[in-house]
């Protein structure tokens, strides 16, 4: 029996017809939404949707480590709390990092900086010959919008170059592209996310390189909930359109974290009900993992740790949340729409300009990122 079995199928002009009788003093347009995109009837649906993918589901509750501080226990201790991930981001290798860790039974991921040495590079790749599931990570393109420098950028993509040559596990490769948060609506943020990406795979087809099978999305997200289930909609299609050009046969794999700049100040309970939001956005938006780390919670108690990992695993296994739920939501649809053909016009503009790099060099940056 489907969700929806119980509910009675109402055409658009119905609605619009009940809203008129219930409140007579109105009009239709006065319900409707005003946003960055444009204005949103509620009771209408988008005369264009946007081209149906997959159903996808929130397969990795992740924890971050950004300290080498205790990281064994902490990885143990996030483990044992019901994780089934752990990204380590910029920390160095080390044989006792994973000592009693069961690697092959979870998600690995390791983002490396891209101005480490050789040696260093080497030390994870070699680690990684016979991971079985994860991706090893890296961002040529680091700091790019904060503060361009050629020669900064040339030594980058040299590492990263020698970085993606060295990785021997195939299955650990990947494309890897952080959605830079910005104060402005989501339609910039996805216009700089797709000229990332299609700089890096251009890159990769100019100097031969061979283009991983995953492309890795990483997002940060705010408490407006109903943008922010667009936005992860919105930036599978802007993705698929792309790699739809390149003739790429992929995967792509969003990663949603939450923006710490939302807790500025705040208590405990806004901090939670703030992580279940977008843990519920997640699942809705069709993200394919989740993550969380110490520095959502201000606390040394293990206790709240634990609090903050049953929070995802709860609403995944028990509340039956999917990314099919939010179709026939005509505001999300519509939003997801008009997010998705403003980030497409953005990002045609930014490759009208030569593409990110190019933009970069010049002031005209500023339009996208301020």
């Amino acid at each position: 029996m489907s969700f929806w079995s119980n509910f009675m199928n109402n055409r658009p002009n119905e609605w619009e017809k009940k809203v008129k009788n219930d409140f007579s003093d109105k009009n239709i347009s006065d319900f409707f939404w005003d946003t960055h995109y444009g204005k949103i009837n509620p009771f209408s649906k988008t005369k264009v949707a946007l081209k149906k993918t997959e159903s996808q589901h929130l397969d990795q509750i992740r924890w971050k480590f950004t300290s080498e501080r205790l990281i064994n226990k902490r990885i143990l201790n996030r483990l044992s709390d019901g994780v089934n991930s752990i990204n380590l981001k910029e920390i160095k290798f080390e044989k006792s990092i994973f000592n009693n860790v069961m690697i092959d039974i979870i998600e690995n991921h390791i983002t490396l900086n891209s101005s480490w040495s050789i040696n260093e590079i080497d030390l994870w790749s070699n680690w990684a010959f016979s991971v079985k599931t994860g991706t090893l990570r890296m961002n040529p393109f680091e700091n790019i919008f904060q503060n361009y420098n050629e020669k900064s950028l040339i030594s980058q993509l040299e590492t990263y170059t020698y970085f993606i040559n060295s990785i021997k596990n195939l299955n650990l490769k990947c494309l890897f592209v952080p959605v830079k948060k910005l104060n402005q609506n989501s339609s910039f943020e996805i216009a700089l996310l797709g000229a990332h990406l299609n700089e890096l795979i251009e890159f990769h087809k100019k100097n031969n390189i061979e283009i991983p099978k995953k492309i890795i999305i990483e997002v940060s997200l705010d408490n407006r909930y109903i943008e922010s289930v667009a936005k992860i909609i919105a930036i599978r299609s802007v993705i698929n359109k792309i790699i739809q050009v390149h003739q790429l046969d992929v995967i792509i794999q969003i990663e949603v974290s939450v923006d710490k700049m939302i807790f500025k100040e705040k208590k405990i309970d806004f901090r939670l009900m703030s992580i279940t939001n977008i843990a519920m956005c997640s699942l809705l938006g069709g993200a394919n993992s989740f993550e969380l780390s110490d520095n959502l919670i201000k606390s040394n108690d293990a206790y709240w740790r634990k609090i903050l990992v049953n929070i995802p695993l709860i609403l995944k296994e028990e509340s039956y949340l999917t990314n099919q739920m939010y179709k026939g939501a005509h505001i999300i649809e519509n939003l997801s729409l008009m997010i998705a053909q403003k980030g497409w016009e953005k990002f045609k503009e930014i490759e009208s300009q030569n593409g990110l790099i190019e933009l970069c060099k010049t002031p005209l940056i500023f339009n996208y990122v301020q």
